[in-house]
């Protein structure tokens, strides 16, 4: 049974009066200060809901249940005990056998109303210890002196410490530090340049993590899955590479861009990218061939060059969009299909529906582009040219219906022209 806030940190004052097991040095408050370890009873401790592992699922979890940031009841802390045993379930089987063995290494913090601020994971394998053992546990940690809600801002800095900072002791998942940043900068009003110093990212790097942040963000808003982070799974790569694109673009500095562009044509680009990071599947991963749409340098992307994006945009405009525009909601996809158990497991399956309708179109929209790419970059001898021409032409059957069609029509009839003016410019040389 969870104990309400008051009475959390009640206990807690009270045990904060007596003596502790031992002291710890801890940066809080913008000084070093030594403060006491006590032993802590693990019913008057809650999880950081907030806590680095799961920051993304449980983002996730809150907008498909509509839970309040406020809400912190049995179901949830059951949520937040299975996502954190499930985490990494090799390792913590190993340190729950470590914990039997050895006790409890490393203290934690918690704040003075019982929220975990560092040690979740050492919190939850204690819980689960007591109850195979049937022997009552405790949890060492240092008590600071303020409860989470009165002290947030302060509380988070002390946190980011330990989970994204310097003094960080575990590997947390990609997209924590994006989540991280926005929560300090947005949330708790966190100067961009205190939280460079916090995050230990390097000068000016939050300003990025922020943009990177809102690119994600505008992705689900694009797919019409807002705030389901966990549908970010692995794309982290992509988003960091369309960022970039974008703010060379925006600043002008893209040297390697020889036409006028301008917004709509931007709006476009990142509107392109968002459906293939929604495919990226589609992709040979090690070979990051997306980015051929934007991130190429000397030219070589299908943005570079006007006639080829123009092309790669009007074939995505005509093949892809009605298709996709088709789909209709998440909403509408969940009532017309009921048995899914949550907007997140609906969503991917949406996802693969999707993808079954447009990946043909948009892998050879995207091939073609490739092509086109290819051949106005590399730089061969007439010869060369003339000799893969031929070559693909005799690989077409004219006994293949697919031949016979209005596009292929106008096509060939172009080919014909070509070889003819080469025929003519021939016959005035003196070859003859």
């Amino acid at each position: 049974m969870i104990l309400s806030t008051e009475t959390r940190k009640s206990k807690l004052s009270a045990l904060r009066q007596s003596a502790g097991e031992q002291t710890q040095k801890l940066f809080y408050k913008g000084q070093t200060q030594l403060l006491q370890v006590y032993r802590i009873d693990l019913d008057y401790l809650i999880y950081n809901r907030h806590n680095g592992r799961l920051e993304a699922e449980m983002l996730t979890w809150e907008q498909e249940n509509a839970i309040s940031p406020d809400l912190y009841d049995e179901a949830l802390h059951q949520k937040i005990d299975d996502l954190l045993w499930n985490s990494n379930l090799q390792r913590n089987k190993h340190t729950l056998s470590d914990l039997e063995r050895k006790g409890q290494q490393r203290p934690g913090i918690v704040s003075l109303d019982g929220v975990v601020i560092d040690g979740n994971r050492r919190a939850m394998l204690l819980r689960r210890l007591e109850r195979q053992t049937k022997q009552k546990q405790y949890f060492d940690g240092i008590i600071l002196p303020d409860a989470y809600a009165d002290n947030q801002a302060e509380i988070v800095r002390l946190e980011t410490q330990y989970q994204l900072g310097e003094d960080s002791k575990v590997e947390y998942g990609p997209l924590q530090k994006y989540l991280h940043a926005r929560r300090l900068c947005r949330d708790l009003n966190i100067s961009p340049e205190e939280v460079d110093e916090l995050m230990d990212e390097g000068k000016g790097n939050t300003k990025r993590l922020l943009g990177i942040m809102d690119l994600m963000d505008d992705y689900l808003e694009h797919i019409q899955c807002p705030r389901l982070y966990t549908l970010l799974g692995t794309k982290e790569g992509m988003f960091v590479d369309l960022y970039a694109d974008l703010n060379r673009l925006q600043r002008g500095s893209a040297n390697n861009i020889d036409w006028s562009f301008d917004e709509t044509d931007l709006a476009w680009l990142r509107a392109i990218h968002f459906d293939y990071i929604r495919g990226d599947d589609f992709f040979d991963a090690t070979k990051k061939s997306y980015r051929d749409i934007s991130h190429g340098g000397k030219g070589k992307n299908f943005f570079a060059n006007k006639e080829n994006w123009d092309k790669f945009r009007e074939d995505y405009a005509e093949k892809v969009l009605p298709k996709t525009d088709s789909m209709g909601s998440l909403e509408e996809y969940m009532q017309a299909n009921p048995d899914y158990p949550s907007k997140e497991v609906a969503a991917k399956a949406r996802d693969e529906v999707w993808k079954s309708a447009v990946g043909n179109d948009m892998k050879q929209t995207f091939g073609q582009a490739q092509y086109r790419l290819k051949l106005a970059t590399e730089e061969l001898q007439p010869n060369e040219y003339l000799r893969r021409a031929k070559d693909l032409l005799e690989r077409i059957s004219l006994d293949n219906p697919a031949l016979i069609s209005n596009e292929n029509r106008e096509l060939a009839i172009e080919i014909n022209r070509l070889s003819y003016e080469m025929k003519k410019l021939f016959e005035k040389s003196s070859l003859n």
